[in-house]
């Protein structure tokens, strides 16, 4: 009788448990709505308006992050979930390293969580790109040419190559990008960005490591760079060519004003440089007050060389020396797992194989491509299959009409400025009047981005990924522990919240630089059309 009822007991129990885990919306949704290029808003109107809670490991949230979904989204998702008696920790580490950027954790610890191993011994060729990071974008045919867009480019109307979650070293290549993302180690080190018109940021793989494939400028204590289009190709000992032809270190490689990320010169080297970057409306401003750094590019020790801005310019804008790193190639065995580049010692490791220039395979032969599954959600219930699609829906036209509402708001409030400049006879007053009415504008049309964003996306029409099966060699990458992962975890989740407070201080630092930088002239907006982007190949050849 008593173990009869001991049997019970445990069966109720695991029915019980069942249930809860049945009713409580897991990572996995969240997952696969980032994956489906759901806006940012869209994804945090769900987490506030959901009744459940939100039970994110480590896993799921370096997942997130590899996806591009904000630091802010997923502190929300953590504090949606389960309550930790730390939260009030990680609430005072936050606000610690708000106030002063150098107590960022800038360098978790690795967490074995990428999708993508070392391969066996052998030449690779860019092949080995189109498994390796095929679980964080879509590989797209443009031209003839199969290049990558990240998953990051449609869930942030604001994402960027050598921008967002990344921070510049300075190191025995030269200035170097240090990815946060797993898979940073790939596309920033090799190959060329560019912007297409319909796409977006596109990646077009290449075979030569660089520390940062871009060009800069510099100009009235800012720092801009831009990264190289496609039709640069540096050659051994000879320098870039620019299509066909062999071109000097003053070449522009033809880009404009909109192709420049811009921040404040003390600013260059902060763990997170992209909260300060100049707002759109004054990169044209910045661009003209700026010149074009000649000669960063050289060929020393048998590698390419990008030295950049000078770094004393650095060391007399921040007020303190500038560390330098020594890059190091991480060295890993068929099968264990590639992390991003990490700083240890004064050395920065990163994975950085040999790529060979032999033919790669297409990468339609490997299912790389994202699949559209209509309304499977994948859930076992199908009443609750429902349901979350619903909550999608009305956390999609929940943020619509919000943001709607605020892109409303802010052109009222910027008109209502615009006219008590003209009226203002003062001068300092009127540039203030006319700085506000310039930072209203901005949020309207942040706004204004976020409708667009949030209107093609449809909950009923999900972008999945393709599973691809890969041949892992041993030795396979090993669990920690309980306890070691335990202790990973609170770490990870402490380093979420810090990020996602640096974050939030993006649109501030945006309003005082304008603030601080009043316009000196009205300006004509530049062309849509530019010569680097959202042309054909045979456009770009032909000129």
């Amino acid at each position: 009788m008593g173990k009869r009822l001991l049997i019970i007991g445990v069966l109720t129990i695991s029915i019980l448990a069942f249930i809860d885990a049945a009713s409580s919306p897991s990572a996995d949704d969240l997952i696969r709505m980032a994956r489906a290029g759901v806006d940012e808003e869209v994804l945090t109107s769900y987490i506030d308006s959901s009744p459940d809670t939100f039970v994110l490991d480590a896993d799921d949230i370096v997942t997130l992050k590899d996806l591009g979904v904000p630091s802010k989204v997923i502190s929300e998702a953590l504090r949606h979930g389960r309550v930790y008696e730390s939260d009030s920790a990680y609430d005072s580490a936050a606000s610690r390293a708000a106030n002063d950027s150098g107590a960022v954790v800038s360098e978790p610890q690795e967490i074995p969580t990428s999708a993508a191993v070392a391969p066996p011994p052998g030449d690779q060729n860019i092949s080995f790109f189109y498994q390796a990071i095929y679980p964080y974008g879509n590989w797209l045919d443009i031209d003839g040419e199969w290049c990558w867009q990240p998953n990051a480019t449609i869930i942030r109307t604001d994402w960027a190559p050598y921008c967002n979650n990344g921070h510049w070293v300075y190191s025995d290549w030269g200035w170097c990008w240090v990815s946060d993302y797993s898979w940073g180690w790939a596309p920033f080190h090799y190959g060329r960005w560019f912007h297409h018109r319909s796409h977006g940021w596109c990646w077009e793989p290449g075979t030569e490591w660089g520390p940062a494939w871009v060009t800069w400028r510099w100009g009235d204590d800012f720092c801009g760079w831009a990264p190289l289009p496609p039709r640069a190709r540096y050659v051994d000992r000879k320098g870039f060519y620019f299509g066909a032809s062999l071109v000097g270190g003053d070449f522009d490689f033809n880009l404009t004003a909109s192709d420049f990320f811009f921040v404040p010169a003390n600013r260059f080297c902060d763990p997170h440089p992209w909260v300060y970057r100049v707002p759109s409306t004054r990169q044209s401003e910045i661009f003209r007050r700026s010149e074009m750094v000649r000669n960063s590019y050289g060929f020393e020790h048998d590698h390419f060389i990008n030295r950049g801005i000078e770094v004393d310019r650095i060391n007399r804008a921040s007020n303190r020396p500038v560390a330098r790193v020594t890059v190091a190639a991480e060295e890993l065995r068929p099968g264990q797992e590639i992390h991003r580049g990490m700083i240890r010692e004064n050395r920065l490791i990163i994975y950085k194989p040999a790529i060979a220039r032999s033919a790669p395979k297409n990468p339609a032969a490997i299912r790389s491509f994202m699949e559209f599954r209509g309304n499977d959600i994948r859930h076992d219930n199908e009443a609750r299959g429902r349901e979350l699609l619903q909550r999608r829906e009305r956390a999609a036209q929940h943020t619509l009409e919000t943001q709607q509402l605020q892109a409303g708001k802010a052109q009222q409030e910027q008109h209502r400025m615009e006219r008590a400049a003209r009226n203002e006879a003062d001068f300092k007053k009127r540039s203030a009047f006319t700085s506000e009415a310039e930072i209203q504008a901005l949020k309207a049309r942040q706004a204004q981005e976020h409708v667009a964003h949030i209107k093609q996306w449809n909950p009923r029409e999900e972008r999945m990924l393709a599973i691809i099966p890969q041949s892992r060699a041993t030795p396979q990458p090993t669990v920690p522990e309980p306890q070691e992962r335990q202790r990973v975890e609170q770490q990870v989740r402490t380093q979420v919240h810090i990020e996602a407070r640096v974050e939030q201080q993006r649109q501030q630092a945006q309003e005082q630089m304008i603030r601080e930088h009043p316009r000196q002239e009205r300006t004509a907006p530049l062309p849509a059309v530019r010569n680097n982007r959202g042309e054909s190949r045979k456009d770009r050849d032909r000129r």
